[in-house]
């Protein structure tokens, strides 16, 4: 799992604050506030909380499998439970309760596209949205109850909750008692401490800030991501395609044209190469009237004009082959060096100068060990400091 960038909104769509998580999501960094450079989100995934006052949990019941379709008719099964139009609100879904049930989280599209265009302006794309209720650590058998300033969020399951005033939190819970709604326990997190009747309050004491005691959650949840329906980036993919869809087919025509000409010219060519090659082999019949098979007839030949190469006493190694032995064997005798050079004849010409004679005498013996060379010191001269300056001749073994 890469690095998280996790970011908290407000719900004027500004940046409340936000931290890193390492890989295994823990922080990496301490809550920051004001402003975000885009790079401190490179290489990182970014998940972003969304207030709970804007942000409403429902159930629904919808039969059959297909998400994309039960998504499409989620809204039309709640239409009467929403006091705005369906059409300004956006839906999202969790995974199945029950055979045809789901948890549906509905935000208004203002808000969501509100969000978006303060991530898009600052350079960031984002891979999950959330509610922030949705990450509230939730015990088994109880609730969570988040108090921050005058808000207050409420964690009543993995999927549903719900956002208030602080002030009217005991009222609240007071009328989920009423009706036998209200849990046993409460888990407080906050630093404020409050009522709930009869209802057992459990606080937390710990003091660290609120965006840590969500990142905690964030590891361990099983919320509803918002990015779903038009606001999902694979479908985005999808309708950005759409317009490129007859340019596609084109380029793809044009692929298949071109693969067709590749296919052709290749079939000349190789109709071509036949017939040089049955060119070369007349060739090479005419000038050696008495071989008998012809295999490869340009392989033969060479062969053949390496042989009459040899009758006639002229050694296969060419100067650059010549020099490039010869070179080898410099490079592995140091304390010699080449002060000239000359070739004539297929002889390689040497003037050299060497630290003293019995190097000078190594360089020969190593030269002639190779078996394709064969030199020869044709004089050797003694100065002052032992140096010695000689000439040395090179030639190729006749093979």
């Amino acid at each position: 799992m890469p690095e998280t960038l996790l970011i908290r909104l407000d719900s004027a769509a500004q940046i409340r604050d936000w931290m890193t998580l390492d890989e295994q999501g823990q922080p990496a960094s301490g809550v920051q506030s004001g402003e975000l450079d885009a790079n401190i989100a490179a290489n990182r995934r970014l998940v972003v909380l969304v207030p709970g006052e804007d942000v409403r949990f429902c159930d629904a019941r919808v039969p059959g499998k297909n998400r994309q379709r039960i998504l499409q008719a989620i809204p039309y099964a709640l239409e009467e439970q929403m006091a705005e139009d369906v059409e300004h609100l956006h839906f999202a879904i969790g995974p199945a309760l029950e055979e045809g049930e789901y948890p549906v989280a509905v935000v208004a599209r203002r808000q969501m596209d509100a969000w978006l265009a303060t991530l898009s302006e600052l350079g960031l794309s984002v891979d999950e949205m959330i509610s922030e209720i949705q990450v509230l650590p939730l015990e088994p058998g109880s609730w969570s109850l988040l108090v921050e300033g005058d808000r207050a969020l409420v964690r009543s399951s993995n999927y549903t909750g719900f956002a208030t005033d602080t002030q009217n939190v005991a009222t609240l819970f007071e009328l989920y008692a009423g009706r036998e709604a209200a849990p046993e326990r409460v888990q407080v997190f906050g630093d404020t401490v409050v009522d709930l009747g009869l209802v057992e309050v459990d606080m937390d004491t710990s003091e660290r800030p609120v965006l840590v005691l969500l990142a905690k959650g964030l590891g361990r949840r099983s919320g509803i991501d918002l990015l779903q329906g038009s606001y999902s980036q694979k479908e985005d993919f999808g309708q950005l395609f759409t317009p490129w869809r007859a340019t596609a087919t084109l380029l793809l025509a044009g692929l298949l044209l071109a693969l067709v000409s590749v296919g052709v010219d290749n079939y000349r060519l190789e109709k071509q190469s036949r017939v040089l090659s049955a060119q070369i082999e007349q060739l090479y019949r005419r000038t050696f009237p008495n071989a008998k098979r012809v295999v490869n007839a340009r392989a033969q030949m060479e062969q053949q004009l390496k042989q009459l190469q040899r009758q006639s006493g002229t050694g296969s190694t060419d100067f650059m082959a010549l020099l490039g032995e010869t070179g080898k064997v410099l490079k592995k005798t140091p304390g010699v060096q080449i002060s000239g050079a000359s070739f004539r004849d297929g002889r390689l010409d040497l003037e050299l100068a060497a630290d003293n004679l019995q190097l000078l005498d190594k360089l020969k013996q190593a030269l002639n060990s190779t078996g394709r060379l064969q030199a020869e010191i044709q004089s050797a001269t003694t100065e002052a400091g032992q140096k010695v300056k000689s000439r040395l001749r090179v030639q190729g073994v006749a093979s």
